[in-house]
């Protein structure tokens, strides 16, 4: 058997080095591409981060100085002070630049979402309301930063990106007047006296003789001087039968109220100003708007209710408040919040108040009903004409969470 000798193998050779003449320039790309995918992620993220600021910024400043110059000053040193592609970022506070005031309102499809009208800084400095500042964060040809470099641009044609970023800081800052009602009503104390126990048995009176509350003349029984049937009653609660504290009267839960108010504000990072007015037959603007929240109570402890319920009049103390061009900031929200536990019945309707406010004031108005005696139905309308939320507490310990859950509604937002 003839065998066929082997042939000789051919050896190949550059092979490998023509593939890796083709691949190495192809993974060169395709990691240029990477690392520069990268980089722009991270670019555009400081870009958020710094805008974001800058919008914060220059809406606290503008609710802080009520001066459009020093808000666009308060957002520029902030987004100097954020580097992105590590460079500080600038803006320009031009008439035409990067700083933009305006109203942010939510949107009629999306209430969640907020759009944005720009005015105009002159007209800002002229009185028209703006509550919101956008700042454009910019790193494009012509921006007072410029475009960005890539950081791997000799594999690839492109050489530089141009990142925007639009923030909206949405002004929360509002100045607050409570319409308090201070009418007779609000002294009455409702006891629920436990079965066997009443401040009119014969015992318990002759029992208020010994102690200096009553007195007897002729078979009858009367308040000593000084004392009323409050003040006899809480005695007997808490003295005569030791039940513990006294029901308080509906005024001291509205202080009880007002003091939870004010202290939930105190937390806000904001500052409001607050201010009070008050009404029984007539109405007193008894403190203009401040941001010492102690001037609030101490107000409070001079008024003592009486009278009839003249809430339209106390509205109208209250929008006094709103619009007095030494206290009131020109550029926060108007905020009245109005108090009552019974029916309007001396003065001018609150109704028709409340239209007035909310044609000529721009105040949001809040209406409060406390105990079942108050008018909820008119308060109501009082509350929907004025753009804000109605809300009713049947007792004291529901009227501070109400309060309270008022003060909390005063968010603070970016709405972009």
């Amino acid at each position: 058997m003839n065998a066929r000798p082997p042939r000789p193998s051919r050896r190949r050779r550059g092979s490998v080095l023509v593939l890796l003449a083709f691949l190495l320039p192809v993974l060169a790309i395709l990691a240029a591409f990477t690392i520069n995918s990268a980089y722009m992620q991270l670019t555009r993220t400081e870009l958020m981060v710094a805008t974001d600021a800058a919008a914060r910024a220059g809406g606290r400043g503008l609710s802080e100085y009520q001066d459009v110059e020093q808000a666009k000053e308060a957002a520029r040193i902030t987004a100097a002070q954020n580097s992105v592609a590590g460079a500080p970022l600038r803006i320009s506070t031009a008439a035409s630049g990067d700083v933009e005031f305006g109203m942010a309102t939510p949107m009629a499809d999306s209430p969640s979402k907020f759009g944005f009208t720009p005015v105009s800084a002159a007209d800002v400095v002229a009185g028209e309301t703006a509550n919101a500042v956008r700042v454009a964060g910019r790193r494009i040809s012509g921006s007072e930063s410029g475009p960005v470099n890539m950081l791997m641009s000799g594999f690839i044609s492109q050489t530089t990106f141009q990142p925007q970023q639009d923030s909206v800081a949405m002004q929360v800052d509002r100045d607050i007047v409570l319409v308090l009602d201070r009418s007779g009503s609000m002294s009455w104390t409702e006891y629920d006296w436990p079965s066997g126990k009443s401040p009119w048995y014969s015992s318990t009176m002759q029992a208020a003789v010994s102690a200096g509350y009553l007195y007897r003349r002729n078979g009858n029984y009367y308040y000593s001087s000084g004392v009323d049937q409050y003040e006899y009653q809480d005695w007997v609660w808490e003295d005569h039968y030791e039940l513990g504290p006294a029901p308080p009267s509906p005024w001291e839960s509205l202080v009880a109220a007002v003091g939870a108010f004010l202290e939930v504000l105190e937390e806000t990072p904001q500052t409001e100003r607050v201010g009070l007015a008050s009404y029984s037959s007539s109405a007193s603007l008894d403190l203009q708007l401040t941001s010492d929240y102690s001037e609030i109570l101490a107000e409070m402890a001079t008024l003592g209710p009486t009278g009839s319920t003249a809430i339209g009049k106390g509205m109208q103390k209250g929008q006094e408040a709103l619009m007095n061009e030494t206290y009131a900031r020109p550029y926060a929200a108007k905020t009245m919040v109005v108090m009552t536990d019974g029916m309007h019945n001396s003065g001018i309707d609150p109704v028709t108040v409340a239209t007035t406010i909310a044609s000529t004031s721009q105040a949001t108005i809040h209406s409060v009903t406390f105990t079942a005696g108050a008018d909820q139905d008119r308060m109501q309308s009082v509350a929907t004409i004025g753009g804000g939320s109605h809300y009713h507490a049947d007792d004291g310990l529901a009227l501070i969470d109400t309060f309270r859950e008022v003060a909390n509604n005063l968010p603070t937002i970016l709405t972009k």
